[in-house]
């Protein structure tokens, strides 16, 4: 039985891939790679850290993780959230298992800042009953590690949780955790294999807290 849902929060919450993207090839390009935002997509979703270790590795770069990571101006992409709106349909699910009295948690492998900006532009808050960042584990997903405290911060057992991610890792980071996982492949960004998600969907519109409990 499912007591628990864990939501990742970068495209699945929010469509942020597409700002974010955009703004790592300038930055990255300003320590004279030749990054695309092509390449990015074929690298799948990374933490900030995975991110800059493989731009350092790939482009042989002098430079400190520190100062890669640093570089990157995390305030400008806060800044466009403010013209964008929520995955659609993800507003009504959350509200739906709310009301279901289902626990519901936020694990993110963005920093604590750029979750906080998110959930609060978009007045989340209030539907989670846990928020854990990449900030608070050491290892970041596919390590199960912010799946296993999410599970322990809700007081839930990491087999009645079902996590909804739409990366590979994230889809990893739950099967290690012993979580069941939903793969979603809704947004246009998405090339990553979800090949072993529990079940597929393309649109939150499409889920229903009891028929989940049902199905899962």
């Amino acid at each position: 039985m499912i007591k628990a849902i864990i939501f990742d929060m970068d495209g699945v919450i929010i469509d942020s891939h597409s700002v974010a993207y955009q703004l790592l090839c300038e930055t990255a390009n300003t320590f004279g790679c030749n990054l695309t935002i092509e390449k990015i997509k074929i690298w799948g979703s990374l933490s900030s850290r995975q991110f800059w270790t493989r731009v350092k590795e790939q482009y042989n770069l002098p430079h400190d993780i520190s100062l890669l990571i640093t570089s990157y101006n995390q305030d400008r992409e806060i800044e466009l959230y403010k013209f964008m709106e929520p995955v659609p349909g993800v507003k009504e699910f959350l509200h739906d298992i709310k009301r279901n009295q289902v626990k519901i948690a936020l694990a993110t492998s963005a920093t604590k800042k750029r979750m906080d900006a998110v959930i609060d532009l978009f007045g989340l808050r209030t539907l989670f009953d846990v928020i854990v960042c990449d900030e608070e584990v050491v290892a970041s997903k596919p390590d199960p590690q912010i799946f296993l405290l999410a599970s322990q911060k809700l007081a839930v057992e990491p087999v009645e949780c079902l996590v909804i991610e739409d990366s590979e890792n994230g889809k990893i980071a739950a099967k290690k955790a012993g979580m069941k996982c939903l793969g979603f492949k809704g947004l246009s960004h998405v090339n990553e294999n979800m090949e072993g998600s529990d079940m597929l969907f393309f649109s939150f519109n499409e889920l229903n807290i009891k028929e989940l409990q049902k199905q899962i």
